[in-house]
């Protein structure tokens, strides 16, 4: 009776143990590790995407050849992103697999268009993951795709680690859906480009990208570039401090002294008085010294002192560089001011918010910066110069 039982039970959940019946192999899947969007001539969207060859995985006897890639493109067209997805899936064999798309790239004139209907099918899409890194290159996002780095195996990885080197220019996904809809509705992309090599026995392709600033956008167009002095500017004004390179020259001195930024905090105070909207910055930075072209010995405080003072100087000539920028040219927060007005004081950031732009324009920046020399390297005097040659 027991045998029986314990049967008629087995029977009832046969029906619910039916396995991976939707599942789809490895093999029947294209799998896409990064995808550009271009606007094309006529105002319909292009879309390109980098296949992984998966026979390039694949160890031989005479190994992979690298010059030949570990991918290659694909491209299609459509009213918009959607259509243009849908005939790109008519000229791939596989089902386009979109889990493993780790960039996206728009070309500039697309950005310059607006980029709001690509986020929102990319967020709406099930398979695009939040933290892909988005970019804006110069010129055609698809060129980008097809680009052999001599060093990694295809272009999305050296576009991933030129950001975890630089982690301050991360922008992804999230990133962009939230700055397009938070208080400032402005956000700010890695502006990319292809480098041109010196080597005239280089394939053209046979190069890699690099971020050669920074695409600001004001609502979901693109309406600038901030240089890359105006790019260190900004990043510090984020609150994000990496291995930049900052060349002091002291007065009445020959050569320069190069410092490295390392550790840095930003603090926002703002202030309304009298009708005026203020917003005070306070900026301490710590930097360690990489370099001395100079005789000064820098174990002399009364040089540290003098150090640190140029040291204040060029990093608040940076960040007001940046700030010109964005105020006056462009009239674009993406350093969200007005969500720390907001933040404070509700009421009157209610009243400006639908002309935030021109408000921002108008916000007095007070910068206050502090900077320490926290390593002056393992040497006072300059490296290999004669004892009384050194000035102290």
């Amino acid at each position: 009776m027991k045998k029986l039982i314990l049967f008629l039970v087995c029977f009832m959940f046969m029906p619910t143990l039916t396995g991976c019946w939707d599942r789809i192999e490895v093999h029947d899947l294209a799998i896409i590790t990064s995808a550009a969007i271009d606007r094309m001539e006529d105002g319909k969207t292009m879309i390109s995407v980098q296949l992984f060859i998966p026979r390039s995985i694949t160890s031989g006897e005479k190994g992979e050849d690298p010059s030949q890639g570990a991918t290659f493109v694909r491209e299609a067209t459509g009213d918009n992103v959607a259509n243009a997805v849908s005939s790109l899936q008519d000229k791939v064999p596989r089902r386009l697999f979109w889990d493993h798309c780790k960039v996206y790239i728009y070309g500039e004139e697309y950005a310059k268009n607006g980029i709001r209907n690509a986020i929102d099918y990319l967020t709406r899409h099930p398979s695009p993951r939040g933290n892909s890194l988005m970019f804006v290159s110069k010129g055609e996002a698809k060129e980008i795709l097809a680009l052999i780095p001599p060093l990694e195996r295809y272009s999305t990885i050296a576009l991933q680690k030129l950001t975890q080197a630089e982690k301050g220019m991360e922008t992804n996904l999230i990133n962009v859906d939230m700055g397009l809809m938070g208080d400032s509705e402005a956000v700010s992309m890695p502006y990319i480009n292809k480098l041109v090599s010196g080597e005239p026995v280089r394939k053209e392709h046979e190069t890699i990208p690099y971020i050669e600033g920074t695409a600001v956008f004001q609502k979901d167009k693109m309406i600038g570039v901030l240089n890359m002095n105006e790019t260190r500017g900004l990043l510090w004004l984020k609150d994000n401090v990496r291995g930049s390179t900052v060349s002091i020259k002291l007065e009445d001195e020959e050569g320069e002294i190069s410092m490295t930024p390392t550790l840095g905090t930003v603090k926002y105070s703002p202030l309304i008085k009298d009708g005026t909207w203020i917003m005070n910055l306070q900026i301490d930075m710590e930097g360690d010294i990489v370099q001395n072209e100079t005789h000064l010995n820098l174990m002399n405080e009364n040089m540290i002192n003098k150090l640190m003072s140029n040291f204040e100087e060029v990093l608040k000539e940076r960040v007001a560089q940046a700030l010109e920028k964005l105020q006056k040219e462009y009239q674009t927060d993406v350093i969200e001011l007005g969500k720390r007005f907001h933040q404070k004081y509700p009421k009157e950031w209610h009243k400006e918010k639908h002309n935030w732009n021109e408000k921002f324009a108008e916000v007095k920046v007070n910068i206050d910066v502090h900077a320490k020399v926290r390593r002056p390297g393992y040497v006072g005097p300059p490296a290999g110069l004669p004892f009384d040659e050194v000035e102290e």
